[in-house]
């Protein structure tokens, strides 16, 4: 496969500007993926406010649009290109688009796969595939995360079923997300949450696909989101600028043993369902080496 590597970047690097200049308003295109539930509220919502703020004062603006990823790749493959992208790990279409003059992509937020149980006492330590329910997310690899914790043959529901499940006991326990903690806490009930740490592929990373002038705007508001990461706390999600307390805070702290990153070839992307299918655990390990 082919090695994707993330560069940590300096925001000091991002304010070099262009010696460009223009008296023309820029008009930026920036879509949002949904790959995997957030915790609560628009993460495009929450792109555009970052944006209108950036740029208030200055002589572009963001127009932020929510795709799925089928219909990103539908437009890419048309020859309909955003000046950025922000997507989950594993989201493939882009790898040949990405401008790579500072960095392949960021990570400006991120969750974690949980084990959840409505019996706040729990210790998790009878969770078995028979007593536990997947959700099973969007694009997401949840039955990875299942595999890795030993619970292939869990039965897999869509996420709103699955957590209906969860609370009227047809499952003592649910591999879930931070959208579930959401769940249980508008709801009001008692709970009991494990991270898990064998495996994570819930970040929302942000690339630029242009280049020019535009560049180096985009270069300079993704510096502007990074450096207020913290702020992600209101979407229930975290960053490494955040200070999370309770279950966020864990979330936060967590190092991941396996970890899917960035986007991948479609190819790449194949073999890591075809893993997941067979329930290849030794395959689905080398793949993420």
């Amino acid at each position: 496969m082919a090695i994707i590597l993330v560069v940590a970047v300096v925001l000091s690097c991002f304010s070099r500007r262009s010696d460009v200049k223009s008296d023309e308003m820029r008009v930026l295109t920036l879509w949002q993926i949904d790959s995997f539930e957030g915790g609560k509220g628009s993460r495009a919502q929450y792109l555009q406010d970052m944006a209108d703020r950036y740029f208030e004062d200055k002589r572009a603006y963001v127009r932020v649009t929510a795709l799925s990823a089928d219909a990103a790749r539908s437009n890419i493959n048309s020859g309909l290109v955003p000046d950025m992208i922000s997507y989950g790990a594993g989201f493939y279409g882009i790898e040949s688009l990405v401008n790579t003059s500072d960095f392949i992509s960021m990570c400006w937020c991120r969750g974690a796969y949980l084990l959840i149980s409505v019996d706040e006492n729990a210790d998790f330590s009878d969770v078995s595939a028979e007593n536990t329910v997947i959700n099973i997310g969007k694009n997401n690899l949840s039955r990875a995360c299942a595999l890795f914790e030993g619970l292939s043959g869990a039965q897999s529901e869509a996420s709103t079923s699955a957590y209906v499940s969860l609370i009227n006991g047809k499952y003592k326990y649910l591999l879930g997300t931070q959208r579930d903690i959401c769940r249980m806490q508008t709801r009001g009930t008692s709970f009991s949450v494990k991270v898990l740490t064998s495996f994570n592929d819930l970040y929302q990373n942000i690339s630029i696909l242009c280049g020019g002038e535009d560049y180096f705007y985009c270069r300079d508001f993704i510096a502007y989101l990074m450096a207020n990461s913290a702020e992600v706390e209101s979407l229930s999600m975290v960053s490494d600028g955040t200070a999370s307390s309770g279950i966020f805070g864990e979330i936060e702290r967590a190092e991941f043993e396996y970890e899917l990153k960035s986007f991948v070839s479609q190819d790449y992307h194949n073999s890591l369902l075809d893993a997941i299918q067979k329930d290849d655990l030794n395959y689905l390990k080398n793949l993420l080496k």
